[in-house]
């Protein structure tokens, strides 16, 4: 049996004051202000320390603790880790549980058994049902690493804050939303998601739902806000993620030297697996998404609705990318910002620099999308001497605007420059007040309606 742990003083038994505070039919009581305090001195077993706190308390984590099974919260508490404490797993498991709702979780530290291998390992686990979510879960600070799988997981929540959360060396990724609502993610700092085989994909921070139900068990994550964040490393996949989430904000992010800086993409049916909801009303905006030591193909900026052929009648993607800075994607099909599938979007105030190829790929199917203030500086062609282009259309079924484009070259632009490049006739372009001066190019057309007003060349 494990000792009993100290309950503001380090006896282990609290002083008659602290009894009369903690006890509900006291003169005076207030549960909110007097909320025992239990400190995990001289205690041999954590979970019966956690036991011993009531609805509303605190445990104070001091020093190391090594755990064969989670550590379940169960009850409204607050824990609260200080000096050496510090959880450690032997095993991949969830190692801080939680399944009651209004529950803090501070500075944790917590080390699993490997992130570079596949497994059930997550730091923190809040664990809410479609009929009963959980509501007011609120994770500051710390330290989560060398997990299998999650830093933080989240499913079926409200009111979900997850701030200032370090987590490096994961497997899967460093905050997994599933089904949550009104959440924010905020200045957490996400290094080196590795996505073992057989894994097929990672995430710095991914708001999504489960895709194998229908919605009215999963439905969509829905007002949530990522900011803030600085994600790097998630070489094999994407930074920033939303699959099919309905007023996703992702601003003032940094993601760097990830295969994909920010997915904004759809999910499946759960029956046939066709890509049924597309991501709406979303916004992207005042991110630096940027390669320095990755030099792979990939979008900085991914937009797609659901759907997957050209004119596909499903659900569009929808909202706005304002003011980002993508710094040396593209490559191969990519583009700095990649769009397809989508319906009214506007992409504004974009800084492209260095990117590779091309600057903007419409790739197909957008309808009404404008382009507009776009400033482009450096493209590089893959190939020595290759063309790029500031804006591409490679397929068709898109209705476009784009207006208020300045280019610029660079040292490691080496070949042709085109404006604009359209390479099937199954489009329609309306230039207005573009500075193509130093293009070679303004408009590379293969059959396409494009219609110029103002522009410079």
């Amino acid at each position: 049996m494990g000792t009993a742990a100290s309950v503001l003083v380090t006896s282990g038994r609290a002083s008659p004051a602290v009894a009369a505070a903690t006890d509900p039919g006291a003169p005076g009581h207030d549960a909110a202000a007097c909320s025992p305090v239990v400190v995990d001195t001289d205690a041999t077993d954590l979970d019966l320390v956690l036991a011993a706190v009531p609805e509303g308390g605190e445990l104070v984590v001091t020093r190391r603790w090594d755990r064969t099974a989670p550590l379940e919260v169960v009850r409204p508490v607050t824990l609260r880790f200080t000096g050496e404490g510090h959880l450690v797993a032997n095993g991949d498991f969830s190692v801080i549980r939680i399944t009651a709702s209004h529950v803090a979780v501070a500075d944790a530290v917590v080390t699993g058994a490997g992130g570079g291998r596949t497994g059930a390992g997550r730091g923190i686990d809040v664990v809410g049902t479609p009929d009963a979510p959980l509501d007011d879960v609120r994770i500051s600070g710390g330290r989560l690493g060398d997990l299998s799988h999650d830093g933080v997981r989240a499913e079926h929540t409200t009111g979900l804050v997850v701030q200032g959360v370090t987590v490096t060396d994961v497997g899967y990724a460093g905050v997994l939303l599933r089904s949550c609502v009104d959440t924010v993610v905020r200045r957490c700092d996400v290094t080196d998601v590795h996505q073992p085989s057989p894994y097929v994909n990672s995430y710095g921070v991914i708001v999504t739902r489960d895709d194998t139900v229908p919605m009215t068990v999963s439905g969509r994550s829905t007002r949530v806000v990522v900011e803030g964040n600085t994600v790097t490393g998630v070489r094999l996949w994407e930074g920033l993620d939303t699959h099919a989430g309905d007023r996703v904000v992702i601003r003032d992010n940094v993601v760097r030297d990830c295969r994909v800086g920010i997915a904004v993409v759809p999910c499946r049916d759960e029956v046939d697996r066709s890509y049924r909801h597309a991501p709406t009303a979303f916004v992207v905006a005042g991110n630096l998404v940027e390669r320095v030591d990755l030099a792979s193909p990939g979008a900085g900026i991914l937009v797609k609705g659901a759907g997957t052929t050209v004119g596909d009648d499903v659900e569009r993607a929808t909202g706005f990318v304002t003011g980002n800075t993508v710094r040396g994607h593209g490559g191969g099909t990519e583009a700095g910002i990649v769009l397809y599938l989508t319906r009214g979007v506007v992409v504004s105030g974009t800084t492209l620099e260095r990117c590779v190829d091309r600057g903007v790929l419409v790739y197909h199917s957008n309808d009404a999308l404008t382009l507009t203030r776009t400033s482009a500086s450096g493209l590089e062609a893959s190939t020595a001497g290759g063309a790029v282009s500031v804006v591409e259309a490679r397929s068709g079924a898109n209705t476009v605007t784009v207006s208020a484009t300045n280019v610029a070259r660079g040292e490691g632009t080496t070949g042709p420059v085109r404006g604009l490049a359209v390479a099937n006739p199954d489009n329609v372009f309306d230039l207005l007040a573009n500075d193509w001066r130093e293009t070679d190019l303004a408009v590379w057309n293969k059959g396409a309606v494009v219609r110029r007003w103002a522009d410079e060349d």
